[in-house]
């Protein structure tokens, strides 16, 4: 057996250990010192002993004299090498601060000149929008090394970086190349010297000789505007008027590496005002942008703060129905008003008296609705609210509702500041309001952090007064769960697991007290509330086809369960059991979608195949004879109420609402867009305002009796619209890349043309309805001229030079220039005429604008809070006649009022909800008395009064 000892080697510092038998080991009496060292040597020459201590200490005498003599000999030269070393690298270090410092000076030269050499650009796309909202192709360009005198068509702001998803931006994060330089060594030879490549996560990649070039890989490019000539100590360079001024230039370049990498820390994003050239630097994301100001503002303050108008706005009317894909959400009430919903809000409408009354109290789509039997109290259930940046649904957990926290990048913490600071987490949750109707004051609030996704079912109990609510959501095993809210607070009663299909209805018997029925895909469950727990038969089909979906549910006066499918098949389960006690087979060709027993006892079903009402009799589900047939511009039924008297409300597929009986004709009284919808311009001589979305329909719409003047489908997916100045004709824009000239008197398509192939953004006359300008997404802004009243148009070019799709078009007052956007927030002017783009800001400044559609230009730079960026406005427009107001339709499901001009950066406004889906659009009627606004999957068109 062995034991092993350790010591220092006095010549090197390294620790050697030695292996000693055990019989052998010393004992302090022995050695004379119990804390003498014991010492190994690493030199293979020296032997290890363990001996007495005089013995002992002789051997590590000869040993520390036989090492320090041959350290001796070697350590002159030893140090003569360090010596060299070192002072090698001192040499290497500042050669490395002057290159370093050469690159920083470079870049700023870069910068004043704004000369971007664009070898091998990397390809990128505008996160303007996602795929849904703005088409699906995005455009990519790659341009040739350019010098900055043959480019006209720079953009007056430097764009952003376009990458849709961080994956994108990761793989942006290029190296930067290594610096060459030569060295001389102390020894008078000359050696390269290559430094080592340095990481910086979004700077633009370069590629930099020291004495000689730089060449930008970024697809950031820098302004180009009219240049001046500056002198300077080598060279003469050119100067953007748009490029930082020395002012925003004073920093030193740094002579440390600590230096130059504080000097490439984010600078403040707080906005600019440059005196002397008369421009507003803002940020959108952290990228520049100057918005040259008009030549009458001589004096302007980044700090004054503007309060927003003194006018307001009032939710007037709610045009659409949430019919698609919601079911059982339209009820009649004893004041005689109907209660339904779209987007986030809930429409109290009185048919007679056409005056509506909304509910605005959730903060996203509402996805159920129930009336208690008091008919006063409503419940209604919403959905997790989008995610702004992708556009789906929010799926947080509580522990994470609580503490605010998801995973986002850092480059979007900015904006999701903002997001939490106009709505709190917590609303974004799915949850339930009850509220009573007379007042449309919320009672309270249930579930928030309880329910994922969304709320799909609610039902009231009947045969306690209402005491208890029944909820269903969308969570993977659809959790039921039953609420007490016969008090103050409301609390949970129970929840379990229901299904891990779809749930489509869930209610509490009528006349069977603590059940509940619930349905859905290919199940039918009938459950028992006892002792506070729920317990589930699942209802047996025997000798039936077992159906792959229960689509809605009726309880008869007798107690019976009846349930429609998708076979057309209406079965009758007897009460207090879970089978099949008769059935009527083939009711309908395709689904039953709605049951209804009416007041006197009949029953009425609902097809959406063949679009059919049918009236039976309650007690042997005989038909009657009675039937009718919802025409198909409305749609296939969805959900059937019974109305005032003996009327009877029908809610179809469609986003429709009609009224009517059986016996006679079925007339609308609610109509709407069937899928998303951006296209909105008001007519220009009255109150009239004109809609077309992705479901193929153009919708001309009166503001004043709030009715449908006419529709026509154009068999494209219409995504912009115009109309002529004169105002009988209007221009729609398509997802493909053709655009159709109507006539509002004949509803006839004057003629078709076509810009490229890619999506049509916008299109807009000239004031003097003698041009259009057609923009579109393949970065195009196509110049038509206009004859013949608009029955005629030849194209007379194509306006080349934005990077990324076109956004937004206004027209001067002369109806000779254009400003335009894009993707990635570039603000480019251009003489229609000619096509050719204006790089002159003193004549920009002199221009007047017919409209201010456009986001970016220096009136609207207030409508950008902090921390914003480019995809956070969708829209904007200005009041027409006063020229006073200015309203944005924003990503967060708002609509902004403003001062106008609105140039002070973060200025106040007035905010408004309703809408649940991003706002798309918003316009002033040509009197300015209202406010027009559409939503983009939410379908609703929402009008404001402005009071």
């Amino acid at each position: 057996m062995e034991e092993s000892f350790s010591a220092s080697d006095a010549a090197t510092g390294e620790e050697v250990e030695m292996d000693l038998p055990r019989n052998e080991v010393l004992t302090d009496a022995e050695v004379g010192c119990s804390d003498l060292p014991v010492v190994n040597a690493t030199s293979p020459d020296v032997g290890i002993y363990i001996a007495r201590p005089s013995s002992l200490l002789r051997s590590l005498d000869d040993i520390t004299d036989g090492l320090l003599d041959q350290d001796q000999e070697t350590l002159s030269e030893r140090v003569a090498i360090l010596e060299k070393k070192v002072q090698l690298q001192g040499d290497e270090i500042v050669c490395l601060k002057s290159a370093l410092a050469d690159v920083i000076r470079k870049l700023n030269q870069v910068q004043e000149s704004g000369k971007v050499l664009q070898n091998n650009i990397l390809p990128s796309k505008p996160a303007f929008k996602s795929a849904s909202r703005r088409g699906e192709k995005k455009a990519v360009h790659l341009s040739p090394v350019e010098s900055i005198h043959s480019a006209p068509h720079r953009s007056t702001t430097p764009p952003a970086r376009t990458s849709p998803s961080h994956k994108a931006n990761n793989a942006n994060l290029k190296k930067w190349s290594s610096l060459s330089t030569t060295t001389e060594l102390n020894d008078g030879n000359v050696k390269p010297f290559r430094a080592k490549p340095v990481y910086y996560g979004k700077l633009p990649s370069l590629s930099i000789n020291l004495y000689g070039s730089a060449s930008c890989l970024s697809s950031n490019r820098l302004p180009a505007c009219p240049s001046r000539k500056l002198k300077s100590k080598t060279t003469e360079q050119k100067y953007c008027a748009g490029s930082p001024t020395r002012a925003e230039k004073a920093k030193p370049p740094p002579q440390t590496l600590s230096d130059f990498k504080k000097w490439f820390q984010p600078s403040s994003k707080e906005p600019f005002w440059n005196l002397d050239e008369g421009y507003l630097k803002i940020y959108l994301r952290g990228r520049p942008i100057n918005l040259y100001a008009p030549s009458n503002v001589t004096d302007f303050s980044t700090t004054k703060t503007v309060e927003p108008p003194s006018e307001k706005l009032q939710l007037e009317w709610v045009y659409g129905y949430r019919g698609r894909d919601c079911r059982s959400n339209l009820h009649y009430l004893p004041t005689g008003e109907i209660v339904y919903f779209i987007a986030a809000t809930v429409v109290l409408y009185n048919v007679e008296e056409e005056m509506q009354r909304h509910y605005l109290g959730h903060t996203d789509d509402v996805k159920c609705l129930t009336v208690h039997p008091d008919k006063i109290r409503i419940a209604t259930g919403q959905v997790a609210g989008h995610d702004r940046r992708e556009g789906r649904r929010k799926n947080v957990t509580f522990a994470e509702s609580q503490t605010g926290i998801e995973d986002h990048q850092a480059q979007n913490l900015a904006a999701l500041k903002i997001q939490r600071k106009r709505m709190p987490l917590s609303q974004t949750l799915p949850h339930i309001r009850i509220w009573e109707s007379v007042r449309l004051t919320t009672l309270m609030v249930i579930g928030i952090g309880d329910f994922e996704r969304a709320v799909c079912c609610l039902s009231f109990s009947k045969l306690d007064g209402g005491q208890h609510l029944v909820a269903v959501d969308e969570a993977n095993e659809h959790v039921i769960s039953v609420w007490d809210i016969s008090k103050e607070k409301a609390h949970k009663v129970t929840e379990t697991k229901s299904s891990t299909e779809t749930v489509l209805s869930a209610e509490f018997h009528p006349s069977e007290k603590n059940t509940i029925v619930t349905c859905g895909k290919s199940h039918i469950s009938f459950w028992t509330l006892e002792s506070g727990a729920l317990t589930k038969k699942m209802g047996i089909f025997d000798k039936h086809e077992k159906p792959k979906y229960i689509l809605c549910l009726a309880f008869a006066d007798n107690g019976d369960v009846l349930s429609g499918d998708s076979n057309g098949n209406i079965f009758v389960w007897c009460k207090g059991g879970n089978r099949i006690s008769q059935a009527i087979l083939g009711a309908h060709e395709g689904g039953v979608f709605s049951l209804c027993v009416l007041k006197n006892g009949l029953l009425l079903s609902g097809g959406g195949k063949d679009r059919r009402i049918v009236e039976w009799d309650g007690n042997s589900y005989k038909q009657t004879g009675n039937l009718t047939e919802i025409p198909e511009q409305f749609g296939p039924v969805r959900t059937l109420s019974q109305g005032k008297g003996n009327l009877i409300l029908v809610g179809t597929t469609r986003n429709c609402i009609l009224q009517g009986t059986v016996y006679l004709k079925f007339n609308p009284i609610v109509q709407g867009h069937t899928d998303e919808l951006w296209a909105l311009y008001p007519h220009p001589t009255q109150n009239q305002f004109l809609t077309c979305g992705y479901d193929k329909h153009v919708y001309l719409w009166d503001s004043l009796s709030h009715t449908v003047v006419w529709s026509k489908e154009v068999n494209e997916s219409a995504h912009c619209c115009c109309f002529h100045p004169d105002g009988h004709l209007v221009v729609i824009g398509t997802q493909t890349g053709r655009w159709l000239v109507l006539d509002l008197t004949t509803r006839e398509i004057i003629t078709t043309h076509c810009d490229g192939s890619e999506q049509i953004e916008c299109v807009r006359f000239s004031p003097d309805g003698n041009f259009l300008a057609v923009g579109s997404r393949d970065n195009s802004i196509y110049i038509h001229h206009v004859s013949e009243s608009g029955s005629k148009y030849s194209r007379i070019g194509k306006c080349t030079g934005h990077s990324s799709f076109i956004t937004h078009i206004d027209w001067s007052v002369n109806s000779q220039y254009i400003q335009s956007n894009s993707g990635d927030y570039e603000v480019l002017f251009w003489t229609a005429s000619t096509c050719k783009q204006l790089i002159s800001p003193n004549a920009i400044r002199e221009l007047e604008w017919q409209t201010s559609t456009c986001t970016l230009t220096f009136n609207l730079a207030g409508i950008w809070p902090e921390g914003a960026d480019g995809t956070d406005i969708n829209a904007s427009c200005r009041s027409n006649s006063v020229k006073q107001l200015a309203a944005t339709a924003d990503d967060f499901g708002k609509v902004n009022l403003y001062k106008y001009p609105c140039s002070q950066p973060s200025a106040k406004s007035h905010t408004y909800g309703g809408h649940s889906s991003h706002v798309t659009n918003v316009a002033f009627l040509h009197d300015d008395s209202r406010l027009i606004s559409v939503g983009g999957k939410d379908m609703a068109i929402l009008e404001w009064s402005v009071i």
